[in-house]
């Protein structure tokens, strides 16, 4: 896989800031929606439920920022595709986020949140990065032009990585580069041979500071991050985890002190407070992110993760967590179908987070975790022959807010 260069990534980045000095932060428009948001469940599979916080108004000078997360899987489950993108968008501008974090995006998906919001008149926009420039899951069936050493002929079709938006203008871009791509591999379960990863990731947390006109005396710095995959017997999969995101952190750590709203999410392929599935012990994966407070077992990070006060959702944390601060939430990935209105089966994993470096009070913070389904014309879900719903990801699409000081 041959990595975008930094002259493209700049050319990038002064194509996109071009196009936001015409209107800047002053493109954003009052919305009509109310942030506070009722603390009304409803099923665990519909996906116009509430966040989980009180409706109560967030205090003078402070604001609930909010954040959506979703590994919209668009190479494996959408090859590339747009039509079950419109369900996506309903679901961000029934929310009204100030940040947009997404995953395992094709370009011509990217491209397609980026026109259409143009087209709406909306005040989102959106910067990408690669994590792969040869991926033939979006759509194209030969990369080799994209092998070569001249981009001029470059097929788009072939790169997939990670889009961070907002609701304002982006500035500052930030690409941090996570390591953890020597000796990718992959194992199908305990016993099968080891295989390589091809075409090998590149990992990066792509980052922008953000404007945001509910917010303008403070900078708000968002990321969005996909850590390595994959499992093994001998975790090398998971020791380079715990690497990227340890390494994550501490770049972030200078943007804290500089008094930065710092928010990061995406796909960290990793449990709360354990291992994954093939290893069911405690990890310091996430130690990075959690706070010394954070139950169980606590952590040596500085953030607050959004779905840290749901301490029964995810099933299986060990030992259960009374904290007002846990190492829990809501499974965010499912690999098995299910029916529609039900809950999934099986035993479900979180590997989704949204993780913020600063609140006014803890207990404001909250989050919720719902999939998203495909749907016919008339808005009914596509369901398949066994009566299992077809969803747009595996992925659940997953929304959170804190409450953060305006000043």
């Amino acid at each position: 896989m041959r990595r975008l260069t930094a002259a493209f990534m700049v050319a990038l980045a002064v194509a996109l800031m071009a196009g936001l000095a015409q209107g800047g932060t002053d493109l954003l428009r009052a919305r009509g929606a109310d942030s506070r948001l009722s603390a009304d469940r409803g099923s665990a599979s519909d996906a116009s439920r509430p966040v989980t916080r009180t409706a109560a108004a967030d205090p003078v000078g402070t604001l609930g920022l909010k954040t959506v997360t979703y590994n919209l899987c668009g190479g494996q489950c959408n090859t590339g595709g747009t039509g079950n993108l419109p369900e996506v968008v309903k679901k961000i501008d029934e929310f009204q986020p100030h940040l947009v974090m997404l995953q395992e995006v094709c370009y011509s998906q990217y491209e397609w949140f980026t026109e259409t919001y143009k087209q709406k008149g909306d005040a989102y926009h959106f910067a990408f990065t690669p994590m792969l420039t040869d991926y033939r899951g979006c759509g194209a069936t030969d990369c080799a032009v994209n092998e070569d050493s001249d981009q001029t002929n470059d097929d788009k079709r072939c790169t997939f990585g990670q889009v961070v938006g907002a609701r304002g203008a982006l500035g500052n871009p930030d690409v941090i580069d996570l390591g953890g791509e020597r000796h990718q591999i992959k194992q199908g379960k305990p016993g099968d041979p080891v295989e390589q990863v091809s075409p090998k990731r590149k990992f990066a947390a792509l980052c922008y500071d953000a404007a945001l006109t509910d917010l303008p005396g403070r900078v708000v710095k968002g990321c969005s991050v996909h850590l390595r995959a994959f499992h093994d017997e001998k975790l090398v999969n998971q020791r380079a985890r715990t690497a990227q995101a340890a390494r994550l952190a501490s770049e972030l750590d200078g943007d804290i002190a500089a008094g930065k709203i710092v928010v990061v999410a995406g796909d960290f392929n990793s449990w709360p407070d354990q291992g994954n599935s093939w290893a069911e012990h405690r990890t310091p994966a996430m130690d990075a992110f959690y706070r010394p407070d954070a139950r169980p077992n606590g952590g040596w990070g500085v953030f607050y993760e959004a779905d840290q006060a749901d301490k029964d959702a995810w099933k299986y944390v060990e030992p259960a967590c009374t904290a007002a601060n846990c190492r829990a939430g809501e499974r965010t990935v499912s690999s098995r179908d299910f029916v529609y209105g039900q809950e999934p089966v099986g035993k479900g994993t979180k590997y989704d987070y949204i993780f913020y470096s600063e609140t006014t009070a803890p207990s404001s913070i909250s989050a919720d975790a719902f999939y998203l389904f495909v749907r016919n014309a008339d808005g009914t879900v596509v369901t398949k022959p066994d009566g299992t719903a077809k969803r747009i990801s595996d992925h659940t699409f997953y929304r959170g807010q804190a409450q953060v000081r305006t000043s």
